[in-house]
């Protein structure tokens, strides 16, 4: 028996389905599911640009049930690879089919990104990257009783 969700489960052929979720404040998880090809790279690069908006500094894409992918989506997540190494982070990508492997060891290293079997080890890959690249929250203030004693000495003026 069908239900809506296992319904909602199934991707069209050609289509792709994108499932977003912020894993904290500067990192980002993408599971991209049916068609990445050159068709649906605009929309793959949209994602993309809205996470990069949003401070993101760590990016895993899953291609785990994503094929095929195209050129036109491995070059958009080449360009997110060189924004995201000028914030200190990196995009790491999980279970990709050995195709897209081949093909991305094929970009210069500085647009290369990291590779992953699957999002476990994407996210062991990232917890041992990321204490190099620690976020800088500004530190609280202390709370300063007032007192006569903290105030500020006014003196009267002198007579001269």
């Amino acid at each position: 028996m069908f239900t809506s969700q296992s319904l909602r489960a199934v991707v069209r052929p050609g289509d792709l389905a994108v499932r977003e979720q912020r894993l904290d404040d500067v990192v980002h998880q993408m599971d991209l599911k049916g068609s990445v090809a050159d068709a649906n790279a605009p929309e793959l690069e949209r994602r993309i640009d809205a996470a990069l908006a949003g401070g993101v500094r760590w990016l895993i894409v899953d291609l785990g049930d994503a094929n095929p992918v195209g050129d036109a989506a491995l070059r958009a997540l080449s360009s997110a690879v060189t924004e995201l190494r000028s914030r200190r982070g990196e995009l790491i990508l999980a279970g990709a089919p050995p195709d897209v492997g081949r093909r991305v060891n094929e970009y210069e290293v500085a647009r290369r990104p990291a590779l992953a079997a699957n999002v476990d080890q994407a996210i062991m890959i990232l917890k041992m990257l990321r204490p190099k690249t620690a976020v800088d929250r500004p530190t609280p203030r202390a709370k300063q009783r007032i007192s006569s004693l903290t105030l500020p000495r006014i003196e009267p003026r002198g007579n001269g």
